[in-house]
């Protein structure tokens, strides 16, 4: 028995170094462990949703089995497709801050606020922070909180983050090591370094427009949860039903923010005027039919075994 499951194990290893798959799922072979929230873990999927401001109905939904940090970009992309323009104001928690995804924005034309996340590593006093090294656009230096410069040689170096790797600039001075506030701002033994990513401009405009609209930022978890709320709290979906691939994991998504749009055109438009439409959609349900049926028998029909082998389909 113990040999039987160490083989599977060896099997699942084999995978791994074969295929460059960093997981393997034995439940569901496309869900992911993922960091959820306050740094506990689950073997799930994501939904990345995106929720028009005017009336909080869902306009796109993704399943992934991936987390927040290199999803809004792709779903940026979707909404201006959705919407047939760009001229939109797109908000997001602190976990979509993400250097490369601001890139994305910025040559799909549409703004964002981005949420800024903690600083992840302070210096031995919190005064010497990089945030309170000041830029120097001009003269591409920083000036450090003693007033000293920091200059770089203007080469890039590649950083890895996982899989992605970020184009950094190095900034440093001689004069840290005879600096009286050297313990105060650095542990490092040569002095301090400031590290300056590629996209480190797109970060500052983003922090600009958090700090000019911060209102605007704040109705983020008022449109957003919206939804979820209703589905979550007073429907009982708390956990994706379909499991066996993304596939079936996004058509029971689908499904409830179906549902969820149906409720709430029910409460947006006024019953007679719901009715019109139905009944006007229905007219055109009506008209177009047949043409559909015709094609239906034109083409499905006659390969019907090819079509559709073995399947009984039910029209409701």
């Amino acid at each position: 028995k113990h040999s039987i499951q160490k083989q599977k194990y060896i099997g699942y290893q084999n995978t791994i170094d074969t295929t460059g798959v960093t997981q393997i799922s034995t439940s569901d072979p496309d869900s992911r462990q993922i960091m959820t929230r306050n740094n506990i873990s689950e073997v799930a999927y994501t939904v990345q949703t995106t929720v028009d401001a005017l009336h909080n109905i869902p306009i796109d939904f993704k399943v992934t089995n991936e987390n927040d940090s290199k999803a809004m970009g792709s779903m940026l992309r979707r909404s201006k497709t959705i919407l047939g323009h760009n001229n939109f104001t797109a908000i997001y928690d602190k976990g979509y801050h993400t250097g490369s995804e601001f890139d994305y924005a910025n040559r799909l034309g549409i703004d964002v606020l981005v949420a800024i996340p903690g600083v992840s590593a302070h210096a031995p006093d919190t005064a010497f922070d990089v945030e309170y090294f000041k830029y120097n656009k001009t003269a591409d230096s920083y000036t450090c909180p003693a007033q000293e410069t920091l200059t770089t040689n203007g080469n890039w170096y590649a950083k890895k983050n996982g899989k992605s790797i970020t184009k950094m600039k190095h900034y440093k001075t001689s004069a840290c090591l005879t600096c009286k506030l050297f313990t105060k701002c650095t542990k490092n033994a040569k002095g301090r370094l400031i590290e300056r990513s590629q996209y480190a401009h797109l970060i500052y405009q983003n922090k600009v427009r958090i700090e000019n609209n911060y209102e605007i930022y704040r109705r983020r978890q008022a449109i957003v949860e919206h939804p979820y709320g209703v589905i979550k709290r007073q429907w009982d979906f708390y956990y994706i039903m379909t499991k066996k691939t993304i596939k079936h994991a996004a058509a029971d998504v689908g499904l409830i923010f179906s549902a969820y749009n149906l409720r709430r055109i029910f409460n947006l438009i006024d019953q007679n005027l719901l009715k019109q439409y139905l009944k006007v959609l229905a007219f055109y349900f009506g008209v177009l039919t047949p043409f559909f049926k015709a094609f239906y028998g034109l083409f499905c029909f006659k390969n019907e075994e090819y079509f559709f082998p073995k399947r009984i389909l039910i029209v409701v």
